[in-house]
């Protein structure tokens, strides 16, 4: 009996170890992934300054901006209909009250690979609206990846740019009772998406009837300046002067950005947003007024037109400077912080008993049992036969 018990208890170890073996290398890849029962909501608070009227976007008078506190909710869920065993979508939806006015929302959809929570290019994902299909390919956003490394490189999508931006470990600190990586992003004068602009109501081109008032606070009078001209140019280049004054201009949207976050490494969950300050500009495109100023240039050394065409040459780099929309500073509320960080301990608990303490239970108990049945089968030394 000893000796079945024996070989019951090595086959049964053996199989106990080839089971930890194969739970390591088998379901540890099929079980870590993106759950599709995300269901997240975070809450950031700030302000916001703007620097044109909000219902105009006419420009403000210097002094006169208009700061209004900032309340945020992001909510991120799966949409969990859509999972497959490889890509699961998640639901972004931006919430804001300016003034305490609620705002229309923003909506936004982000198909990732379960197993290493990148982006991946999918026809389901979008910016803003259905229509406004986006590839973000290879990018993190909502979360970074399992096991967030801080000796690895990773890019953070950002949808007012349409790109992704790389982002820059800072620092390692324990926070609410977990360890946290902290990651910052930064970037200045990236061109807006049109989807942004049009979806904000901003215009997208100006001129130079709305541009009088500007031009005059710099000392130039335009009305003036075309009575001068009507004198002075050829009737060609006054048509063509008049039908370049005509001609809208378009505008340029840049954003700037630095944000600074926590994230739980075990899970990729950002758990605290503890600084985002960013930025919306517009200048005038330049370029579309090559065909004017090729005109003027006949006439700089004209008594009548050339002192004012000076002014304008003068005008020409303040014009093209970037001029501020709006901007913001806001961050993690503490109870989203907290709620963070909890969700962050469970996702890590999941991932521990799957990777960690499964396997590694399966392959303790293995070895035991094949310890004791290889002792059970070893025995005494049988006894040899006395010689006669």
């Amino acid at each position: 009996m000893k000796g079945l018990a024996s070989k019951i208890l090595i086959v049964l170890g053996i199989i106990l170890i080839l089971a930890a073996i194969l739970w390591w290398a088998i379901a540890v890849n099929a079980m870590v992934k993106l759950p599709d029962d995300v269901d997240v909501v975070n809450k950031y608070e700030g302000e916001i300054t703007w620097y044109v009227d909000p219902a105009t976007h006419q420009p403000l008078p210097e002094g006169e901006e208009l700061k209004l506190p900032l309340e945020v909710t992001q909510k991120i869920v799966s949409l969990a209909e859509e999972f497959d065993s490889s890509t699961g979508p998640l639901k972004e939806t931006i919430e804001l009250k300016i003034g305490g006015m609620a705002q229309q929302p923003q909506e936004f959809v982000y198909v990732l690979d379960r197993k290493t929570l990148e982006n991946v290019k999918d026809d389901r994902a979008y910016a803003w609206s259905k229509d406004n299909v986006v590839d973000r390919e290879g990018a993190y956003y909502p979360l970074f990846p399992f096991d967030t490394s801080k000796d690895e490189s990773y890019k953070l999508w950002k949808n007012e740019i349409g790109d992704a931006v790389e982002v820059e470990f800072v620092s390692e600190e324990d926070k609410e009772g977990i360890t946290v990586y902290n990651f910052k992003l930064a970037f200045e004068d990236k061109e807006v998406v049109e989807a942004y602009i049009l979806g904000m109501g901003f215009p997208t081109s100006t001129s130079f009837e709305e541009l009088k008032p500007i031009l005059k606070a710099a000392g130039v009078d335009v009305d003036g300046f075309l009575a001068l001209a009507a004198q002075a140019m050829q009737p060609a280049d006054l048509l063509a002067l008049q039908k370049a004054l005509q001609a809208e201009i378009p505008l340029k949207y840049l954003w700037s950005a630095e944000q600074e976050m926590s994230v739980d490494p075990k899970t990729g969950t950002p758990v605290d947003i503890y600084k985002s300050a960013e930025s919306l500009t517009y200048k005038l495109d330049m370029e579309g007024l090559s065909g004017l100023q090729a005109i003027l240039a006949k006439y700089v050394n004209d008594p009548r037109l050339g002192p004012a065409i000076a002014q304008l040459a003068g005008l020409q780099s303040q014009m093209g400077e970037a001029r501020k929309v709006f901007s913001y500073e806001y961050a993690s509320t503490q109870d989203t912080v907290k709620a963070g960080v909890e969700d962050a301990k469970k996702g890590a608990g999941s991932i521990n008993l799957v990777k960690v303490y499964i396997p590694w239970a399966l392959l303790i108990v293995g070895a035991l049992v094949l310890i004791v049945g290889l002792l059970l089968g070893g025995g005494p030394a049988p006894e040899q036969a006395e010689e006669e």
